[in-house]
């Protein structure tokens, strides 16, 4: 048969590695059903201008991968099961007892991404390590380890230059660094009505006034941002585009551009939080690429790899590097050089695409158990999203259903921890899908979820 892989090839990696993750990328968006006959290796080779040598080695690898079997006189077919790479987890380890934790917003780890952590950091001592060891400047980051960043960036559809790059210590440390740049005590910061609770822990040090805006499922409404503007000066908005925590709000790309204009109109400094970002296949452009000296951008590995890597990226305007350098060196003075080793390792030699094309395929048959399990009820999520926010019914609360699920051995989180407003209860719950790394206990959580939901709360007296 004849296909089109054409526009899936990237270039940057050896051709047979482009050819099998060419396959991955059509598989995953459905352009190659399950079943699938493919070219013959020869056929293939023709049609790519490659040789047939590369074609097979490229077949060999997407095998490996689970992507597609191959039969002796058959042919290749494209595989019927799921479709998981070399960092698929196969864990069977004995957890009877632990409460199974939906509860932690947690990329998922697999066995393989801890044997690779374990060689890298091998490679890394085998090599000369005296570089890192001494490492103290620039503050800024390690020249080399800006420049991986960039070129990943580059990626996610967020080009830099390296005068506006800084190397941060996760993107919590990265938010920080922004807002202290942008704000002032008292100033008045936009932001999503449900956020991360981690901006509102930073609101409180820096003593900034969050004002919660209304959201639809593309997040923040234009017309909130306009409103809010008009009435009153708002120095910064800082907002999760992509996947938002823990509503699972998606901007779409017209609606990024709308509230680009309406910041660049009142003058208002973009702060955007994009750690769930490269969970998206095909993904959108960051809306601080919109704005490219009136925005800030934040992103990491920490939530789509691995919680204990803590390398974040902070794209700030060029006329204020300055001053968020000032302002990094009394608080940490460099980001820690040997996560970025790992990490630039990785994004140089394509590990790093690899183990988030993983993440994006696993969150992606992971909201499909949901979608099974959880069918009757109310919620919301993208479909390669780590949360969902789960409406409860109406004899349930979030209080009620945190303990009795606590008291079942299931952890999940209520609303309280997300709200600008305290005062503006949700009746809902985020569930989070990675922390759990096996997907039988995963299916375990979300049935036991499901078996709550379907009685009543208990009395009182038994939540105490």
């Amino acid at each position: 048969m004849t296909i089109n892989l054409q526009p899936f090839i990237k270039g940057g990696v050896p051709k047979y590695q482009a050819i099998a993750d060419a396959l991955k990328t059509a598989i995953s968006q459905g352009e190659l059903a399950p079943g699938t006959r493919l070219p013959t290796h020869r056929s293939l080779a023709e049609q790519l201008g490659v040789s047939v040598q590369t074609v097979s080695n490229a077949y060999s690898l997407a095998t490996k991968m689970g992507l597609v079997d191959s039969t002796v006189g058959s042919g290749t077919y494209v595989s019927n099961g799921s479709v998981d790479n070399e960092f698929m987890l196969i864990d069977n380890s004995d957890r009877e007892g632990v409460a199974i934790d939906l509860s932690i917003a947690h990329p998922v780890c697999t066995v393989q991404l801890q044997q690779l952590f374990s060689q890298t950091l091998h490679q890394i001592a085998d090599d000369d390590s005296e570089a890192l060891l001494r490492a103290m400047r620039p503050v800024q980051g390690q020249p080399q380890h800006i420049e991986a960043g960039i070129r990943w960036l580059d990626t996610q559809r967020m080009p830099t230059e390296s005068d506006r790059l800084i190397l941060c210590n996760g993107a919590s440390h990265a938010l920080m660094l922004a807002l202290g740049t942008a704000v002032q005590a008292g100033d008045t910061v936009a932001c999503e009505a449900l956020v991360d609770h981690g901006l509102i822990a930073r609101g409180r040090i820096l003593n900034i006034r969050l004002q919660g805006l209304a959201t639809d499922e593309q997040g923040i409404l234009p017309e909130a941002l306009e409103t809010l503007c008009r009435q009153q000066t708002v120095k910064a908005l800082c907002c999760t585009p992509s996947m938002s925590n823990p509503g699972s709000t998606h901007m779409g790309l017209q609606r990024r551009r709308e509230i680009a204009a309406i910041a660049e109109r009142h003058g208002v400094l973009v702060i955007e939080d994009d750690v769930y970002g490269p969970l998206e296949p095909n993904r959108l452009p960051p809306l601080a690429s919109l704005l490219p000296e009136q925005a800030f951008h934040v992103t990491s590995l920490t939530k789509i790899l691995a919680p204990g890597i803590r390398a974040g990226y902070l794209v700030a305007p060029r006329h204020l590097l300055r001053h968020t350098i000032g302002r990094l060196a009394p608080t940490t003075w460099m980001a820690t050089p040997l996560p970025f080793e790992i990490v630039s390792r990785w994004i140089n030699d394509g590990t790093l695409d690899r183990l988030l094309g993983f993440e994006q395929q696993e969150f992606a048959a992971r909201q499909k158990l949901v979608d099974r399990y959880l069918a009757d009820f109310r919620y919301q999520r993208h479909p390669n999203g780590m949360h969902v926010w789960l409406h409860l019914p109406g004899n349930w609360n979030p209080d009620e259903l945190v303990t009795t699920a606590l008291q079942a051995n299931l952890l999940v989180t209520g609303d309280r921890p997300f709200l600008v407003q305290p005062e503006q209860r949700r009746n809902c719950i985020r569930i989070s899908l990675g922390v759990e790394s096996s997907r039988s206990r995963l299916t375990q959580g979300l049935k036991l979820l499901a078996d709550i939901l379907n009685s009543p709360p208990p009395p009182t007296h038994f939540l105490l």
